[in-house]
């Protein structure tokens, strides 16, 4: 027999046996369940309690709370009067404008305040405090490139030593002022 004339021998056995088991199904109406729509479920039970719980009773020694409006008031018979305030000065570490004293290092001076800021980005950029000022001195304005403040002196003085090896110049350390 021809592989073609099989397989379509077979296929249409198939279908004949398709047709026989599901043709039934989709003609037969008398075959569908209608469903019932009422519910099964009871009503729920009305119940009583056994016990009724007493409302609560204050007991006589305890007052009631305050009103909100009255509860967080300030107690004008307890206020205590504020300490004197500290005048800055020396002792306190602070300068007579009240800024803490404090140190920085000025780094170079350059004419052109390109230069200045290329090695402030560059300080910035290495982790330090850096800031520009640009002044006028009897040479004519200059930028000045300054790493702090510092308000240890100590401190200061190790941040120049690393300034001066790395950048192979003599920093000075100076008073910071705003």
């Amino acid at each position: 027999m021809d592989d073609g004339l099989k397989q379509r021998l077979v296929g249409a056995f198939v279908l004949l046996a398709l047709g026989v088991l599901f043709l039934p199904v989709l003609f037969d109406r008398d075959g569908r369940l209608s469903v019932d729509r009422t519910t099964q479920i009871p009503p729920a039970p009305k119940v009583e309690p056994l016990v009724k719980i007493p409302d609560p009773v204050r007991p006589a020694n305890i007052e009631p709370a305050k009103k909100p409006q009255e509860m967080y008031l300030a107690d004008e018979s307890k206020k205590v009067s504020p300490a004197p305030a500290k005048q800055p000065g020396k002792a306190d570490g602070l300068t007579d404008k009240g800024v803490p004293k404090a140190w920085m290092i000025q780094v170079v001076s350059y004419k052109t305040q390109k230069q200045a800021e290329e090695l402030r980005n560059r300080l910035i950029k290495d982790g330090y405090k850096a800031f520009t000022r640009t002044v006028s001195t009897a040479k004519g304005k200059v930028t000045r490139v300054y790493v702090g403040p510092k308000i240890e002196k100590a401190k200061a003085f190790e941040v120049k030593r690393k300034l001066d090896k790395s950048l192979k110049v003599d920093s000075l350390v100076l008073r910071f002022e705003p």
